[in-house]
């Protein structure tokens, strides 16, 4: 079978003065597991979610994957979690996170927002030090319309320098792309990249 046909496309974005490295409690602060609703439960819990979220101006301002951390300073031993929101085609996305103790849990799927975020199934006897919190991570997804893959990284500038492009942080699976730049939150971050868009006539 002959592989579609394809457009390439180049595009650019441009991330402004408050993009950062990162943000470890960006979406949901540091709380107490056992404060959650359902934490303990087989199933994940239904409804508006268990963990609570930081206020919507203060989540994720730009494409970005999720960052969990856990804090198992008392009896936590594993649990799952799964964050739910709007991914960078437009369409509703959710991520699955399985916990093996206490650390950092690194996600792979750029989300635009976050509404949701459940954790459950937790085993040990918690106490108050064991916390949960979440934030964005170092991916940036690109922009690029439902149905396109990212092809490359072409060009990385930041605060108007040339960067050179670290090709082993491109993610063509995800459609994300750490930047070798030190992102400070006070500089722009401008890339090119292309991508495949399959044609559908």
């Amino acid at each position: 079978m002959a592989e579609p046909k394809v457009i390439r496309d180049l595009r650019q974005v441009v991330f402004d003065t408050g993009i950062v490295l990162a943000e470890t409690a960006l979406v949901a602060a540091d709380q107490d597991i056992d404060d959650c609703t359902g934490y303990a439960t087989v199933t994940e819990p239904t409804g508006a979610g268990n963990i609570t979220l930081d206020a919507i101006a203060a989540r994720l301002e730009h494409p970005r994957n999720v960052v969990i951390t856990i804090t198992a300073g008392g009896g936590f031993t594993a649990g799952l979690a799964v964050v739910y929101g709007e991914g960078l085609k437009g369409i509703a996305i959710k991520e699955a996170f399985t916990l093996t103790g206490g650390g950092t849990y690194t996600g792979n799927l750029p989300f635009i927002s976050i509404t949701k975020a459940n954790i459950y199934a937790v085993t040990g006897t918690l106490t108050a030090s064991d916390n949960i919190k979440i934030g964005n991570g170092a991916k940036i997804g690109m922009p690029m319309p439902e149905g396109a893959k990212l092809v490359n990284i072409i060009k990385e500038r930041f605060h108007g320098a040339d960067i050179a492009v670290t090709p082993a942080n491109i993610s063509r699976t995800y459609g994300t792309y750490i930047p070798t730049s030190t992102l400070d939150g006070a500089k722009v971050l401008e890339l090119w990249y292309t991508v495949d868009i399959p044609l559908i006539w």
